[in-house]
């Protein structure tokens, strides 16, 4: 009975693979955990609210601030003059400089 015992423990077939199985399936339960708990806190939307609003408003108008037609009623827009609060104007060449 001994001898069957220390025959079955020395053959170690397999056994690089089957660690190799149960270390990748450990990381990929570990990922989804982590994946399905910041989807439930919405971390993505807070993370891509910068570039979806802020960046996209200074890239378009170059204010952060700033709003035209498309967003409604236009706010801190550099070449609509609606003499609200907020709203001015860029003049680049001024009269009689040309």
């Amino acid at each position: 009975m001994a001898l069957k015992f220390k025959k079955l423990s020395q053959d170690a077939d397999g056994q690089a693979v089957l660690e190799y199985l149960i270390l990748v399936s450990t990381v990929v339960a570990a990922y989804l955990m982590v994946a399905q708990g910041l989807a439930k806190i919405g971390l993505m939307q807070v993370l891509m609210r910068p570039i979806a609003n802020d960046f996209a408003m200074a890239y378009k108008y170059g204010n952060v601030k700033a709003k035209g037609y498309d967003e409604g009623t236009p706010q801190n827009h550099p070449r609509i003059d609606d003499h609200g609060p907020g709203d001015f104007r860029i003049f680049i060449n001024p009269k009689g400089a040309g």
